[in-house]
């Protein structure tokens, strides 16, 4: 024993952890899964992994070319810096993916999630250094930090948000040092490394150590020689100096998210309080997996820290301030408000509960170290509180005890703890074996922590990490070889993805079942076809507020563009050259101006199926539809929309006039004679008559209403069997009375069925050749109330002849405590060759909830005739709508006269270098360049090696007044804020040596 206790804590700490870690490798070793989630994961964070690499590479063999670019390979172009910054850029763990093969880039994803969950535990065991603990007690401590279930959820999925673990004890670290007088630079590197890694964490992290530094001034205010005015005045100005450092990539940074897509949405998603279902689950949530997971909330401690919690508590007096804390998050958890604050004032997610970590850590310490002191007071509270927990979990489950299976593993460890301290206790065990004992169950119960979330037998985590080896050959075979045959054609253009391309329906098919969705992803960007979507957490927010403009039915603040709804103005105006589609989905409507590309025997070009991730009905293979419309990437406009003419135009007349006029503030170029082509079609409602169940006859065919045989001797009367029709064929007169001008309202049958509704086209010849919308304004969804769902279920007993029991009844609100209406709704509009949606994400989506007021739904161009829209609709009983209207856009020869015209009017000889473009004009009169290429602040235009003035065309793209004649016209790039970040960051290094020098010469004089 004494020679294990000369063993330094971090050494046995990496022994546990090399244990704790091989139990949950053994496991994804058994399921072939690998720690690459199979959404975000493989969407976002793998192939931005691939893609830094591949800068880092090339940076060390041309290092004179500097390491980030523009580059077109993300969506329609951005800056690698500012779009990667919050992900990889600042992340210093990133690097290390360079000292791995190309073709080990999955190993060197999983690698650095352990490292970083790995140096989680050290940054914490460097913290707890700051005060005197026990060695046992600062390695289980630690243990329980690093293997939390944040940590092992969020590690898993998100692996960057293992690094507020690891940057927040550093930062509490650093403040503290310098409270005791000591070094400032552990604060100075902390704050750097924090503020350099990710914007986010960074604000995140500031309102925690605000928080910290506020109860470490309440504990040291009357200890003798504290100076609480110099301390704040030496933690505040190594902050600055901190931020100064990392303002070269700090600033650029900033820029970049200000004017960036993610700036929208209402505070805490409109909630004041959380759904009472969330509540409900708190107690379930406190072990283990607990209920459902929502909103971000991850607490599921291991039983130590449990006891830890309560032992501080029952001391409040010995430990008032961290218990202070630990209160303080407990509050938190309960408003939104709280939530959002620490999500930069957007929705309230709980991904703060990593800071809560801290405090939780340093109570476990705290008991730990009075393992060997509890007194039966302490074990009798510890006793009570275990009641108290399952007396909670039990209620809040409507006194159903319904644990998840892995969960029971969980409370028995936690009463296999609380028998060890009595027994303990009783026979006055050596501390030894007391500390042997606890730290062996600690290190079981982490391990079944883990296991619980990740093994097939405990959870459905596991289902949604990826087969090993399946991201690299996802991302080679995105597009199942056709993206060669597309790179030597594709030159300055770019392409798409066809309906359903990639969308994953094991997870997504019950919610967007519709032909337009696809999956995000960032796959594209290291393939070279430039794809038009790109997802990321900050988008360009001046192309966001063209799609919002125009309505882009599939906008989302993480992937704004993704593909432009299919609309074949936009498909041109960005230069979508080819599409690429399912070949079981090429007969749908095709954008105009696409033709499927065919082999020399004029079949479809087939590329055989590649892809191991697509599902059994997506097995065949990938064709291609070019774009005979597609626009070049630099052309000139002979006329100019001014901005207020353009705002006060409807979304889809803005999108059609951009082709006879380029959106620009300037008096130089003639104004463009718009002329409405879009025309509004007459229609009429209808709702079928079969699908609404208004006879006995209607009821006895239907079988949905079947009675239940086992309750045959309760036959409901006729009077009440009447009664429910004859409320049925009301509802549905006074929903046909409402949608007689037009379509106005949807609403279930007294059933709760939803009923679909048929729009028919008055004059179906006018939809020839055209592109077909469906325009809603003024939608507003509403669920049943409790009432009116208590009536549905009245009805529906009654038809099947099953009798509402209390028991029923009871069940029931059990069911309604643990739902809750969050606002969300699906309404899909079909018509021949294709169906689009207006999907409501509820108020619980954290990343892209955006509030549909509106809505402009494209379903397809087609040459033929096209009579009737049905419209069905799923998640809420009524939808309201104060217009709808049927809008047909012609594609027809003065279409095609202006794509022609525009096509002619392009650059010639445009070439692509980093950071540069150039092409050649040759026009007879001033024109206006336009683009689209996303603007941003950082471009410059020359024309002839003259710098002109650089203007924002089409509400997000680059161009400028280019004279007439023939002149070289230059984009050239640098990114903004770089510059001023670069000389601060410079600033910042010199302060800080002369600081540190200064402060050698005074030590050294002292010490003289």
């Amino acid at each position: 024993m004494e020679k294990l206790r000369k063993i330094p804590v971090w050494v046995s700490y990496t022994f546990f952890f090399a244990v704790i870690i091989a139990v949950y490798w053994w496991t994804f070793h058994l399921t072939n899964r690998s720690l690459i989630w199979s959404l975000d994961g493989i969407a976002q964070h793998y192939p931005i992994l691939v893609n830094f690499r591949n800068l880092l590479t090339h940076f060390l063999t041309h290092p004179s070319q500097g390491l980030t670019h523009w580059s077109f390979n993300i969506g329609l172009g951005a800056d690698q810096l500012t779009s990667f910054s919050y992900y990889v850029v600042g992340d210093l763990f990133n690097y290390l993916i360079v000292f791995f093969p190309k073709n080990q880039i999955e190993l060197g994803y999983s690698v650095l999630v352990l490292l970083r969950l790995y140096c989680a535990g050290l940054a914490f065991l460097f913290y707890l250094n700051c005060f005197r603990f026990r060695k046992v007690s600062r390695l289980i401590s630690t243990l329980t930090y690093t293997f939390s279930s944040f940590a092992l959820y969020a590690g898993m999925h998100h692996a960057f948000f293992l690094l507020p673990l690891i940057f927040f004890p550093l930062l509490a670290a650093g403040i503290e040092r310098i409270l005791q007088q000591r070094s400032w630079f552990p604060l100075f590197l902390a704050v750097l490394i924090t503020f350099l890694s990710n914007f986010y964490f960074a604000y995140m992290l500031g309102l925690g150590c605000l928080v910290y530094v506020g109860i470490r001034f309440l504990m040291l205010r009357k200890t003798p020689g504290f100076k609480w005015f110099r301390s704040l005045l030496q933690l505040t100005g190594t902050v600055v100096l901190g931020i100064l450092a990392a303002a070269v990539l700090f600033i650029p940074t900033m820029l970049y998210a200000f004017q960036s897509t993610r700036l929208t949405g209402a505070f805490a998603n409109g909630y004041w309080f959380y759904p009472p279902n969330y509540y409900l689950n708190l107690p379930s949530k406190i072990l283990g997996l607990g209920g459902p997971f929502s909103f971000w909330l991850i607490i599921g401690m291991s039983g130590i820290s449990f006891y830890a919690v309560v032992y501080v508590f029952a001391h409040f007096k010995r430990y008032r301030y961290v218990t202070m804390a630990l209160i303080l998050v407990g509050i938190g958890i309960l408003f939104p408000a709280v939530s959002a604050t620490f999500n930069a004032l957007a929705s309230p997610s709980n991904r703060w509960l990593a800071l809560a970590l801290l405090p939780l850590g340093l109570a476990t310490a705290i008991f730990a170290d009075h393992l060997t002191r509890l007194t039966r007071r302490d074990l009798l509270t510890m006793g009570i509180s275990t009641v108290i927990l399952l007396f909670l979990l039990w209620g809040s489950r409507g006194f159903l005890l319904r644990l998840q299976r892995h969960d029971v593993v969980e409370y028995l460890l936690l009463l296999t703890l609380l028998a060890l301290f009595w027994l303990a206790k009783d026979y006055h065990w050596r501390p030894r074996t007391i500390y042997l004992s606890v730290l062996g169950i600690v290190t079981v119960n982490l391990m079944a922590l883990g296991l619980g979330y990740y093994s097939p037998n405990n959870s459905g985590f596991t289902k949604g990490m990826l087969a090993t080896t399946n991201a690299a050959t996802y991302t080679q075979h995105y597009y199942d070889g056709a993206n060669n045959y597309v790179k030597q054609r594709l030159g300055n253009y770019r392409t798409s993805i066809g309906p359903r391309y990639h969308y994953f329906p094991d997870d997504r098919n019950n919610s967007l079942n519709t032909d337009y969705f696809n999956a995000s992803s960032n796959a594209p960007m290291n393939l070279d076809t430039h794809d038009i979507a790109s997802y990321l957490t900050v988008e360009n927010g001046y192309v966001g507020n063209l799609e919002r403009a125009v309505r882009n039915n599939q906008f989302t603040p993480n992937d704004p563009v993704a593909q432009n709804d299919y609309r074949s103005t936009l498909s041109a105006l960005m230069g979508v050259k080819y599409l690429f589609i399912r070949s079981e989905k090429a007969h749908h409507s095709l954008p105009a101006g696409f033709q499927i590309v065919r082999d020399h025997k004029r079949e479809p070009l087939l590329f055989a199926q590649q892809n191991p991730m697509l599902p059994p009905d997506q097995q065949q293979g990938t064709v291609l539809a070019e774009n005979r419309n597609a626009l070049p990437l630099m052309y000139n406009q002979t006329r100019a929309i001014a901005p207020a003419t353009w705002n006060r135009l409807n979304p889809v007349e803005k999108e059609q006039a951009l082709l006879a006029g380029t959106v620009v503030d300037s008096a130089k170029i003639k104004p463009a004679k718009l002329r409405p082509t879009a025309k509004s079609l007459s229609y009429t409602t209808h709702f079928d008559q079969e699908d609404w169940i208004t006879t006995p006859k209607q009821l006895a065919e239907s079988e949905w209403a079947k009675p239940d045989a086992t309750f045959s001797v309760h036959h409901p009367t006729k009077q009440q069997l009447d009664r429910v029709l004859t409320a049925n064929q009301q509802r549905q007169t006074a929903l046909q009375q409402q949608n007689r001008q037009g379509l106005h309202e949807l609403k279930t049958d007294v059933w709760g069925k939803h009923q679909p509704v048929t729009i028919k086209i008055k004059r179906p010849q006018t939809t020839k050749q055209t592109e077909l919308y469906l325009e809603l304004e003024g939608i507003q969804a509403s669920g049943p109330s409790a009432t009116e769902q208590n009536q549905v279920e009245k009805n529906l007993a009654l038809v099947r002849n099953q009798p509402l029991t209390g028991m029923n009844r009871l069940n029931e609100w059990r069911k309604n405590l643990q739902t809750a209406n969050n606002g969300s709704f699906k309404l899909i509009a079909k018509t021949k060759g294709m169906s689009n949606a207006v999907t409501q994400l509820g108020t619980d989506e954290l990343s892209n909830y955006v509030p549909k007021h509106s809505a402009l739904l494209n379903l397809g161009y087609s040459s033929k005739v096209r009579s009737k829209i049905t419209l069905t609709y799923q998640g809420v009983d009524q939808i309201n709508f104060k217009r709808a209207r049927v809008i047909a856009v012609p594609m027809k020869q003065n279409y095609t006269r202006q794509i022609r015209q525009l096509q002619k009017q392009r650059l010639r000889h445009i070439q692509q270098t980093s950071n540069q473009i150039t092409g050649i004009n040759n026009q007879p009169r001033t024109t206006v360049l336009t683009t689209s290429i996303p603007y941003s602040t950082g471009w410059q235009l020359h024309v002839d090696n003259r710098p002109v003035t650089t203007k924002r065309v089409n509400d997000g793209f680059v161009g400028g007044i280019i004279p007439a004649g023939k002149h070289r016209v230059t984009l050239q790039y640098h990114t903004p804020g770089l510059l001023i970040g670069s000389i601060l960051t410079m600033i910042s290094g010199i302060l800080v040596l002369g600081i540190s020098l200064i402060t050698w010469l005074i030590f050294k004089r002292k010490h003289a």
